[in-house]
This record gives structure tokens, sequence and C-alpha cells, in this order.
């Protein structure tokens, strides 16, 4: 049990009454032991008083009555609950969302007034719970809140609990306070008008969307035949002549083909060497400013692995590069020797390709880099650009088609016009769950960078890898024309 309570007006007190009579410092009982009480005045100005007697200082037990100026203290009570709340101090959350709330105390601003010098001005809060259950919380008072008894900074509680609010009860009717009265319409209005506009603008939306191709010519599908001739001018064919390079024991070696002998070789000059191999693919204009969309394995061949592994076995039986070990740590890479595209349509000859930029990678990501760059930064004349758009809402238009058209060129000789064509195939796909997906198995070989368009000659994505990749994934990539930050580097 508690040694000593302190009487008074000042908020420090264990027992704080509100009246002008009592003084600040009033009385303070303490705890003697054995059922033993002592009460002592501390000096007040309209005195203490015990069993009608006034005092100084006097041992009391259980029962006996002690007033302070004109204020009755329950000054055995006191210790009782100072004892239990010592012991069990009770702080919820709430079990529920908080619906409504109202306010409790001596103050004439609250919902529920109590007038009790033991009562704090804003005493305490009660709030109606989303389950039908209530929620009070203390506000800092003075002498506490109390739930069946025990003293409680905010706990979860029904209508059958008994509340105490300081030593008064709550009203009896307390929760028939209008404030905590429930009614659907005006609890939820604003929900309910937003709720209607919103069916109305779903309703219509949809209406205008079933119908966007009848009233509108908008979304409609069309032939392959149309695909192509919108797009046949934003496509392009491909070729990339490249070296690979190892770093090994701080030294960088570009691997190639021997000049004379056209043999696999690492060299620290690349002078005496032909590129050693070249790739070849498709792609299809973005941008005006002659912005390329293709794969990046048409762009950075020698990240392919397994092509990487071979290069390795090469080396080692050319014998070119010194105490050469796969054992040790090395870094393989490559570099441009020419990169070069020419528009669908024209003659196959080295007169009408033009050269192309790409940044340089050394390094492995699924989201690297997937855009070239015409060296004049402008489209080649009589060309056009892809018509490209992504959003991410679960009705995607891109998703709303059931047949898929993919560019594919055929063998190319010199001097013969680059001939390019639509081929389709029946795929169901929703773009937003995926990121690629393996290339439907009735299609021939197409080459790396193959555009691939849905039934309305939108871009959907492109070929990468023997799969299809979809326009999302490198989408803010495209608006910005700007590699990505790439992943780890790709060492052996």
């Amino acid at each position: 049990m508690k040694q000593s309570i302190k009487i008074g007006r000042d908020n420090s007190n264990d027992i704080v009454i509100n009246e002008a009579r009592v003084s600040r410092s009033h009385a303070i009982v303490t705890n003697l032991g054995n059922g033993n009480f002592e009460v002592k005045d501390l000096g007040s100005s309209n005195g203490t008083f015990v069993n009608g007697t006034k005092i100084t200082i006097l041992s009391i037990r259980q029962g006996d009555r002690i007033q302070v100026a004109n204020c009755e203290v329950n000054w055995f009570e006191a210790f009782v609950k100072a004892q239990s709340n010592d012991v069990s101090m009770i702080n919820e959350e709430a079990f529920s969302k908080i619906k409504k709330t109202i306010s409790i105390g001596t103050s004439a601003h609250n919902d529920i007034v109590i007038e009790s010098n033991f009562v704090s001005s804003q005493h305490a809060k009660i709030s109606l719970l989303q389950n039908g259950n209530y929620y009070i919380q203390d506000c800092g008072s003075s002498n506490g809140t109390f739930i069946n008894g025990t003293k409680v900074v905010a706990k979860n509680f029904t209508k059958t609990d008994v509340v105490k609010i300081a030593t008064s009860n709550l009203p009896l009717n307390w929760f028939q306070n209008k404030k905590l009265k429930t009614n659907f319409f005006q609890d939820n209005k604003k929900t309910i008008i937003i709720s209607f506009i919103l069916l109305v603008l779903i309703i219509s939306s949809t209406i205008s969307y079933i119908n966007s191709c009848k009233w509108f010519q908008w979304k409609c599908n069309i032939s392959a035949q149309k695909v192509y001739s919108q797009n046949k001018n934003a496509i392009v064919y491909i070729e990339h002549y490249y070296f690979y390079t190892i770093k090994f024991h701080d030294t960088r070696y570009y691997i190639g083909r021997n000049k004379t002998f056209g043999i696999v070789e690492a060299n620290t000059s690349k002078d005496n060497l032909f590129p050693y191999d070249t790739i070849t693919g498709s792609g299809c204009l973005i941008k005006n400013d002659g912005s390329i969309l293709t794969s990046s394995l048409l762009i950075y061949p020698w990240l392919n692995i397994s092509d990487a592994k071979a290069l390795l076995n090469k080396v080692v039986e050319s014998k070119t590069i010194p105490n050469f070990n796969l054992n040790e740590k090395l870094t393989i890479c490559g570099e441009t020797f020419e990169l070069k595209f020419i528009l669908n349509g024209m003659i196959f000859n080295q007169q009408n390709f033009i050269q192309a930029t790409a940044v340089n990678n050394c390094k492995v990501s699924d989201s690297s880099n997937v855009i070239i760059k015409s060296v004049k930064k402008e489209l080649p004349p009589n060309s056009s650009i892809i018509n490209y758009s992504f959003n991410s809402e679960s009705i995607n238009p891109l998703n709303q088609t059931k047949k898929y058209y993919y560019s594919y060129i055929n063998a190319i000789k010199n001097n013969e016009i680059i001939s390019d064509t639509f081929i389709a195939a029946l795929d169901t796909f929703n773009i937003n769950r995926n990121i690629s997906i393996s290339l439907n198995k009735s299609l021939p070989k197409l080459k790396e960078g193959s555009t691939v368009f849905n039934e309305r000659g939108e871009l959907v994505g492109w070929v990468q890898k023997n799969k299809t990749h979809y326009i999302h994934t490198i989408f803010n990539q495209i608006k910005k024309i700007k590699p990505p930050s790439y992943a780890n580097s790709f060492y052996w």
C-alpha cells in the first residue's frame, strides 16, 4: 500500500480538490502500518477536520472521516486505488475503428458535464467503435479514470462495465448522448455521394469503352496488313560488329580474329585484329532524334554467358594471354567496332546503312539498356516512329486483344530490298503481371529486337532471348532515353 497521500488544490497532489477554500498543499495522510494512519494539517488556511474536530496532527484508522476546509475526502479508498494502480495501469489500443467521440469533464464545453471538485475540466473522452463497443481515454486528469475499480489510461469497454470519472459515476444514460447515436445516411453521407458519382462514371465509362470503336473509331482491331502498313517505315535492320575484352592481371586484352589467319586471339591492341563476331537483328524507331528500341543482347552481345564460356576456351587454346588461368579473377566485357542500321524497304548495301551509338556496358542486368541512337540524331528520310503508350490500370488497353503481330525480316542479300512482314499469333497474357513471356511455339525463328504489336497496331514489346519483353518494363527508359543503373560486374 502507498505510504502517504497528499491532499490539496495543486495538481501535484494525490487527491486534487478544485475548491477555493482548499489550500494548494492542505494535508497529508501517512500509512503507519498495522492498520494505523496519521493525518497532518500542512498549515492550511481553513483547517483539517477528523470526525468533525479540527486537528493539527492525529492518529486515525479506517472509518474515520477526514474533511479539508468544507470538502470530505475518501482517503482510505485513495490508498487502495493507489495500490491497485501501481500493479495494473491499463493502456490499450482501440479494438476497432473509432466512429464518434464525446468529451467528459467539469467544463461547460464538454458533451457530458460532471460537477465535482475531484473531476478535471477536460477529464476523459469516450468513443463509439465500429464493432459497437466503446473506448475510453483519460485526458491527463488529476484524479484518474476507472473501469470496474481499476485506473486506466485507455481501455475498451461495454455498456455493462462500471465507469468512474475520479469519484463520480457516469450518468446512467451516457451512451444515449446524441453525439454517440448512429445514423447510416448521416454518418456515411460523403461516402454515399462519392460512391454514387463513381458508379455513374463507371457505367458511363464502360458503355463508352464498349462502343469506343463504333462511336469514335477508337481502339479498333485492325488487320495484320494494316498494322504493317502503319509501322513498316519504323522497322530497321541492325548489324553490330564487336570485340570481346578481357581484363587480366591489370592488363586489358582485345579478343578478335587475326587479320592474316582469321583465328581467335588476344592482343593488347585491336589494330591487328578483325572484330570477334557480328550479330544481326531488328528494331524500331521510337523518337524523332533517331532513337531505336531493340534487344539488349543485340547491343551487348558480350553479356551472353554461354557465348562467353566458349570465348574463354578459345582464348585458352590460343595461348595469347601470358599465364592465363580461368581460376584467377578476370573481367569480361566488350567493345563495339561498328554499330549500324538500315531502314526497312531500303536496298541492302553499305551506302544505305546509318551509323549508331549506344552506352557501353560491362554489367549483367535484367534492365539493361535497350536503346541505340543514330549518330545523326534525326530520323532517316521517309521513316516514321512507332506509336507506343502504357498505363498500369487493371484494364490496360494493351491487354484487350487476343492476336499479336511479330515483325519478321526475311533473309537478306546484297543489293536486294529489305523486306519485313508481320506474322500473327494468338496469345492471351496480362502485361501488368509479367515482365516477359516465352515466344509462341507456332512462330518461326525471330531476330533479336523484333517488334510485337497488338491488333490495334500498338507497340506491346520486343523479342529478346526467345521471349517477348513487355513495353512497361522499360517505359521510363524510353521516355527519358537514358539507360538505368546496372547490377554487379560480370566477373569470371
